[in-house]
């Protein structure tokens, strides 16, 4: 086998290059079409290679902003990302619009809103058990292209945009929800540093992701972790089922009240690299996260007798995951109780308001 050595390759007859050679190995290439492309970074060719939803946080059904967002474990922020932890202090997460100050380098690439975690009440002193962190859950009908858990097992790169207030090392971490594996990676944050992260797992040829309508995977970004989870030793860069290697290292953004966090452009692919952000129409976005929680209102009116009691139905804008959990405030009448099935929503009320009754609802059928 022979290298032939060149700077760049140009047909005779062309004013430029059709392929230029760089010094580190990689290559510029100026092509009109290509033939017989069968993959991306071994994914499918076009859009829906990010499995992540919402990933430039700009859809927030639940209207939570900036500092004055939501404080509840288990709570949803902007749309598809939530918070769990375990914790003495107490955090605040929301969407924040961003400009160019603000958002620094994000924002010129792009993104002009990010979730914004905030450290409300501080905790400096972390129990064994205790712990903080973001998350996205997946379901498994969206991760069948990873191929995991058979002999053609894909890698997996997540990539996205950060910011800290506190200098450290961070943990993102892939738990297989199915077979309760693990896989993390660390990076170093700069303080109040704008930062694009890319970060590759490895393959996994042990665990089958169930190809249904359930969780399957969670995306962690951890803040803050106890010696349960990071008392092992040794960060956990290989799957493994060992749960004090899942944070090793992690620095604890809870030692300090007013400590920030921000995250956005996140991307989790097939392949080992990190692709352009795939873009969605705001409307394409607002209906992969109408899946898992849409909310909106029913209204009725009429002239000609009143009715003890109404039931008033609406179709929702897009078919919900499962049977959704509802909630249901009235406006107009008194609404009494609501019920779903995973393509429409019923609401009844017990009296009227002069021939009218309407209600706000929620639906969820969150992971």
């Amino acid at each position: 086998m022979s290298t032939l050595k060149a700077t760049n390759i140009q047909h005779a007859s062309a004013a430029d290059p059709a392929i230029v050679l760089a010094t580190n190995g990689s290559a510029t290439a100026n092509l009109s079409s290509i033939n017989n492309l069968s993959s991306i970074n071994s994914g499918q060719l076009g859009g829906s290679r990010n499995v992540i939803i919402n990933g430039a946080m700009v859809v927030n059904q639940r209207g939570f902003t900036g500092t004055a967002g939501t404080t509840t474990n288990g709570a949803y922020t902007t749309d598809r990302f939530a918070l769990n932890h375990s914790m003495d202090g107490a955090v605040s997460a929301g969407q924040t619009t961003m400009n160019s100050t603000v958002g620094g380098n994000a924002y010129a690439d792009g993104f002009d809103s990010a979730l914004h975690y905030r450290v409300t009440t501080a905790d400096a002193s972390l129990a064994a058990g205790q712990y903080a962190v973001i998350y996205q859950p997946i379901e498994g009908f969206n991760l069948q292209g990873f191929k995991k858990g058979t002999a053609n097992a894909q890698q997996f790169t997540l990539s996205f945009w950060v910011r800290s207030s506190l200098t450290g090392t961070y943990i993102a971490e892939l738990r297989d929800n199915d077979n309760t594996r693990f896989v993390s990676k660390s990076y170093i944050d700069t303080a109040n540093t704008w930062e694009k992260k890319t970060l590759t797992y490895p393959a996994d040829t042990t665990g089958v992701l169930d190809n249904d309508n359930g969780l399957s995977l969670f995306v962690f970004w951890w803040v803050a972790a106890g010696s349960n989870n990071a008392g092992g030793g040794t960060l956990g860069t290989t799957w493994h089922t060992t749960d004090a290697n899942r944070a090793v290292g992690q620095v604890n953004l809870l030692a300090t009240a007013g400590n920030d966090f921000f995250l956005t452009g996140v991307q989790l692919e097939v392949g080992p690299t990190a692709t352009e952000f795939e873009r969605r129409s705001f409307g394409d976005e607002l209906r992969l996260c109408q899946r898992y929680f849409e909310r909106g209102g029913v209204n009725f009116c009429w002239n000609v007798g009143v009715p003890n009691d109404i039931k008033v139905a609406t179709s929702f804008a897009v078919v919900k995951r499962a049977t959704p959990t509802t909630t249901f405030s009235g406006v107009l009448g008194t609404a009494t109780a609501a019920n779903a099935s995973t393509q429409l929503i019923s609401v009844f009320f017990s009296a009227q308001l002069n021939g009218n009754v309407a209600a706000d609802w929620t639906a969820s059928a969150e992971l």
